[in-house]
């Protein structure tokens, strides 16, 4: 049996809660490179490669960055240490003088808000493995376009985009994660109009703490 690979992602505070409150279990990564409009997609190979037909040729992309089934994901979230601690602690000493914004942020107005630029708080793509508090196994991998989302997937997506908003029924669950998907998305153009490819990543949250 093969040692897991661990690898980073990075999370918003919201997406972060609900991993803790046990409501996300999945998460979309956008692939790269997309099929080009009007490809035939034939699916997923062997090695964990999205295939195409283009122009009568066969094309593979690139496996899923985040890895496959049995690897590990250490979560980076916005973080910061608090003043009692300084540049000379050790990993294990500053642990213990960790503060993490998903913690103390208690009011959210809606998903276009970007808490990493918090005031104190590194930004959550520059946290060290070793400040990670959550480790996640991945279950499995696929891929499909982000529109085919279903409500059971809706309700393992962890529901981020309410925080901060009335209760919705499940008929306006989509219109919240594809405002919420676009906060996050759609600047790198991976708009939810534009209905791109996905790489849809179940897991489960295996960290002691």
């Amino acid at each position: 049996m093969t040692d897991s690979a661990f690898h980073p992602k990075t999370m918003t505070t919201a997406s972060v809660r609900a991993i803790r409150a046990g409501r996300k279990t999945q998460l979309r990564q956008v692939l790269d490179p997309q099929p080009p409009h009007g490809a035939v997609v034939a699916g997923v190979d062997l090695q964990g490669r999205l295939t195409w037909t283009e122009t009568g040729q066969t094309v593979r992309g690139e496996p899923c960055p985040l890895g496959g089934p049995g690897d590990r994901l250490w979560v980076q979230e916005p973080w910061a240490l608090r003043e009692a601690a300084d540049g000379a602690l050790d990993p294990e000493q500053a642990r213990r003088h960790l503060r993490y914004l998903a913690d103390e942020e208690l009011h959210v107005s809606g998903p276009e808000e970007r808490p990493a630029a918090a005031p104190g708080f590194h930004p959550a793509r520059e946290m060290p493995q070793w400040a990670s508090r959550l480790t996640l196994e991945i279950t499995t991998v696929r891929a499909e376009q982000l529109q085919a989302i279903t409500r059971e997937d809706l309700a393992a997506e962890g529901a981020p985009w309410r925080e901060g908003a009335p209760h919705q029924g499940p008929e306006s669950d989509r219109e919240g994660f594809a405002r919420w998907w676009n906060a996050v998305n759609a600047a790198g153009g991976a708009a939810w109009e534009r209905n791109p490819w996905v790489w849809v990543i179940e897991f489960r949250r295996i960290d002691p703490r």
